[in-house]
């Protein structure tokens, strides 16, 4: 299976509940590389039409100059057609559905959005898709779900209801979800795709928070689903090359340059033979970095 290419920018996902505005206005100012408008979880069912109403209303006004994805109620929630009626909408870039068992539910929601596009008259694939990954099922298919669409951008990690579906405990050394981890991110970067990693639900612990953000990076995570403003920056931050890093890259590849110029073989640094890998990850990093700051 050939690489999708479909990479985007996602350091930070930030998820803002539809049926309080205070959150969505708050939410314009964020500096989260994309916004989830939620009218799932966390919005009670007494509230999803008011949330649906509010969510369309900015997006009417065209409230938001990020990414913006909708979190999508269930396929068998009940509540799907009623959400897509609303937020078939030019100014959402996304979706996030919800409870993906495996790969036939994607072919489902890449059929429906093809003919619900066309009945919008938008171009096809306008939507993108980042599919949340939260049971078992999921986890062992998460490869066949990515490749599925060329809607696919990326795959999320919900934790959660993941340890529900395997009656697992969440604790802080995490080893009850490092292996659907290390799945999810497989999956995803064999593809070209994003890998968005679960919340961090303890939003008054920043050091255990940045902690977490480096594990997942060393794991290669590309981002985090996000639930408190102070989490936005160190998220950006972490998942974004560091100067070292952009440093000996631009190194790496000068010389490597230098090389080929000359029409020598190999290229060493500091006595040091540097190999297609590195080069590989050097221009990967550079790439990284003018991603973020196009």
């Amino acid at each position: 299976m050939t690489k999708q290419n479909n990479s985007e920018s996602l350091r930070s996902m930030f998820f803002v509940p539809g049926f309080r505005k205070k959150f969505l206005d708050k939410s314009i100012s964020f500096d989260a590389d994309a916004l989830i408008l939620d009218v799932e979880d966390s919005v009670p069912d007494a509230y999803k039409d008011d949330a649906r109403e509010n969510i369309k209303m900015y997006l009417d006004n065209n409230k938001f100059n990020k990414k913006v994805f909708i979190r999508l109620n269930s396929l068998d929630s009940g509540y799907l057609n009623t959400d897509l009626k609303y937020f078939i909408h030019k100014n959402i870039y996304g979706f996030v559905p919800t409870m993906i068992k495996d790969e036939v539910d994607i072919v489902f929601y890449d059929k429906l959005l093809d003919q619900l596009e066309n009945e919008n008259e938008l171009e096809q694939g306008y939507f993108k898709l980042c599919p949340l990954i939260e049971t078992g099922s999921a986890v062992m298919k998460s490869y066949d779900i990515a490749r599925t669409s060329k809607r696919i951008i990326g795959l999320a990690f919900g934790a959660e209801d993941f340890l529900t579906d395997m009656d697992g405990l969440h604790k802080t050394h995490g080893i009850s979800i490092l292996t659907a981890r290390s799945m999810i991110v497989m999956a995803a970067r064999s593809l070209g795709l994003e890998a968005i990693d679960t919340p961090y639900l303890k939003i008054t612990d920043l050091d255990g928070f940045k902690k977490e953000l480096n594990f997942c990076r060393e794991l290669g995570f590309s981002g985090k689903l996000l639930i408190h403003p102070s989490q936005i920056d160190p998220s950006n931050s972490i998942f974004s090359p560091s100067q070292n890093e952009i440093d000996e890259a631009r190194k790496i590849i000068a010389a490597i340059d230098e090389s080929s110029r000359r029409g020598e073989g190999v290229t060493l640094i500091d006595g040091a033979l540097v190999g297609p890998p590195m080069e590989k990850r050097a221009r990967n990093v550079i790439k990284k970095y003018e991603k973020i700051n196009k």
